[in-house]
């Protein structure tokens, strides 16, 4: 059966937003040193250390899983949907937890992750496609 092009969409944005966390990782990475990014960002260089090992180790994760789910492996697909089940928790904590000015952006998470669970899990295609491989 031919991929489903949500699916392929969803592979590509998450190779894509796997990319850009890698390369996030990478740079704080760089600037955990840095007295002044670090007084700007009012972190202590431990803490941006093991944000920066956690973006680059997420991040690789994520590419590994999008080229999965590009393959149709049902394992890439389960992972790839406890990964959103965490974005909607970590949504909801921030809704909860944080600041207003976060909140625009955890309604925005929560709502990307019920799309992508809805494209990669509840759609007859998408089912066909992953019970095939």
């Amino acid at each position: 059966m031919k991929r489903p092009f949500l699916i392929t969409l969803i592979g590509v944005f998450t190779v894509i937003g796997g990319i850009a966390q890698t390369v996030f990782g990478a740079i704080l990475l760089s600037l955990r040193n840095d007295a002044t990014f670090l007084a700007d960002a009012d972190i202590e260089s431990d803490l941006a250390t093991t944000i920066a090992i956690a973006s680059i180790i997420v991040g690789v994760l994520a590419v590994v899983f999008a080229f999965g789910l590009l393959k149709g492996n049902r394992l890439a697909r389960l992972l790839l949907g406890v990964s959103q089940v965490a974005q909607i928790v970590l949504g909801i904590y921030a809704l909860v937890e944080l600041d207003a000015e976060r909140r625009p952006g955890a309604i925005g998470n929560i709502l990307t992750a019920l799309v992508v669970l809805y494209f990669v899990f509840g759609t007859e295609k998408a089912k066909a496609f992953f019970a095939r491989h």
